[in-house]
This record gives C-alpha cells, structure tokens and sequence, in this order.
C-alpha cells in the first residue's frame, strides 16, 4: 500500500469542553461537524464582506436646542447599571446616554466631566511645554552658536505635535460641551 498524500486543506481545532456539544448539535442538525464548520465560517466570511461600516452624521457649528423627546423602557437591572456607569464616568443617566448617542452617530468621543478636566488639565500643561520648546528654538534660531546642543527641527516637529493634539483635545472639549446640529 502507498503512503497517503497529506491533506493541505484540513484544520485541527481543539474544542476542549465545546466538543461534546458541538456533536451533539451537528447531530440534532443532520451534517457532520466538518460541513456546518465550513457553513459557519463561510457565513461568518460573508457578513464582514459585506459589512458597510455605520453611516456618520456630519455636524455643524449651528446650535440647536435639545428638545426632542424619546421614551426609553429598561429593566430593573438595566437602569441600575446604566446609572452605576453614568455616575463612574461622570454624568447623570440622561446625560450619559445623550453622549453615548452622539457618540455613535457622529464617530467623535464624547466624555464625563472627569475627563474634562482631566484633557483641560493636559492642554494647560502641552501649551505651557509648547511655549517653552517655542523660547528654546528662538534662542538658538538667533544664536547660531549654541545650535551644536540642540536640533532645532527636532524642537520645532515637538512643538508641532503638541499644537496639532492640543487642538484635537480642544475639539472633544468643545464637542463635549456645545450643542450641535446633526445632518
């Protein structure tokens, strides 16, 4: 007898504690483990090419007062978790499900009073940084002679960086705070 070629298209997967019921439901269902493997992985495949990513709202500086009404109906369980979060991240349950809302709809962050301050606090100290790392590159743009202990494209690039994320962190504050309007 010749030695068999080996398969190159086979998987070993190890259940562990799943493979007893994964029998069990192939039998219930009529077809081998195999075939309602390569169904569930096709269908799996199927779904995420396919998957359009969620449409984003755009939004614009116009203001617009929060006046619409949406009636809600929770669980007992559901209401006391939503409200034990709310209070962590540091919002009232109203407020807390508004941001989660605009949140989704627009793609942008929106956050708690805790991170406010918390990114407040930060662009304080990047702005203070970047006006410092500013002195520095003017003291060695008019005195060629110290430009030997620093580079000042390596400064000048920081101070770029902290601009370019101080006004992204000054975007999610003003985001956070303003009333929007959503297209």
């Amino acid at each position: 007898m010749g030695q068999r070629a080996k398969r190159t298209t086979t998987v070993t997967v190890d259940l562990g504690e799943l493979k007893a019921p994964w029998q069990a439901w192939c039998q219930a269902h009529g077809i081998t483990p195999s075939h309602a493997l390569r169904s569930a992985l096709r269908q799996a495949m199927d779904r995420r090419a396919t998957r359009v990513p969620a449409p984003r709202s755009r939004v614009t500086p116009k203001r617009e007062r929060a006046t619409a009404r949406i009636e809600l109906n929770l669980t007992a369980s559901e209401l006391a978790a939503l409200k034990k979060m709310a209070v962590h991240e540091g919002y009232v349950p109203t407020k807390w499900m508004v941001a989660m809302v605009r949140a989704k709809l627009t793609g942008q962050p929106h956050v708690g009073q805790p991170e406010l301050e918390a990114l407040a606090r930060s662009n304080q100290q990047l702005l203070a940084l970047g006006r410092n790392l500013n002195q520095i590159a003017k003291v060695l743009n008019t005195a060629p002679q110290n430009r030997t202990a620093f580079r000042v494209e390596v400064i000048t690039e920081l101070s770029r960086v902290i601009q370019t994320h101080t006004k992204k962190v000054s975007d999610v504050l003003r985001g956070s705070v303003e009333r929007w309007h959503i297209q």
